[in-house]
């Protein structure tokens, strides 16, 4: 399933540079392990490398054209990366070998809805909700996985987008107001150096 795919236990910390050259070192012994590649897209998605992940799960539906899977998270990097395009073509290919993807209708409802398809959007959250899928709680898994990866900014977002769909939750209100703090800070942080850079350049001390 891609909501596990996406959630495995790999950590989001300095673990994964050791984890990188062990699983390389492997795939040097059998270029085709879909084990190890699955294993390397994940830690190339944990260290921000989304890139390097596709390509990985470009070569992975070649290898296993059959599993949806591997078509489901080959559209979630694109979606990750912003191209919607691909990320639609993918996610599509991934329903088409199954439609009881819940998690993978959901995304693409997000898809459509940025791209103004609201009507598809709808068809998509109404398919995934018959399906039992909660999107209140996907919203909070994504913000928890983005929080942990150090992207506040899209941790905000997706905190925000489960407060639309239940707005009595006072935790999560602390939450989005400790993560705007959070926001706000960096970009104060990266100002400030932004300035410190200028005026060193100019000889103002």
């Amino acid at each position: 399933m891609l909501e596990t795919l996406i959630f495995r236990e790999i950590r989001y910390n300095g673990n994964n540079e050791q984890l990188l050259k062990e699983n390389l070192s492997k795939i040097k012994d059998n270029p085709d392990d879909t084990e190890v590649l699955q294993t390397l897209a994940s830690i190339y998605h944990a260290l921000k490398e989304n890139d390097k992940a596709i390509e990985i799960y470009e070569k992975l539906v070649k290898l296993e054209p059959e599993k949806s899977e591997n078509w489901a998270f080959l559209g979630y990097l694109y979606y990750e990366n912003e191209d919607l395009e691909k990320a639609e073509e993918n996610f599509n290919r991934a329903l088409d070998d199954n439609m009881d993807e819940p998690f993978v209708l959901f995304l693409l409802g997000n898809i459509y809805s940025r791209k103004g398809r609201i009507a598809e959007a709808v068809n998509c959250y109404d398919l995934a909700i018959f399906l039992d899928f909660d999107m209140y709680i996907a919203h909070i898994d994504f913000a928890r996985k983005y929080e942990h990866m150090g992207r506040h900014e899209k941790a905000l977002e997706e905190y925000r987008a489960a407060f639309r769909i239940d707005p009595r939750d006072e935790g999560l209100i602390e939450k989005i107001d400790y993560i705007e703090n959070k926001c706000k800070n960096k970009k104060e942080k990266k100002k400030n150096g932004n300035l410190n850079f200028a005026t060193a350049n100019l000889g103002i001390v």
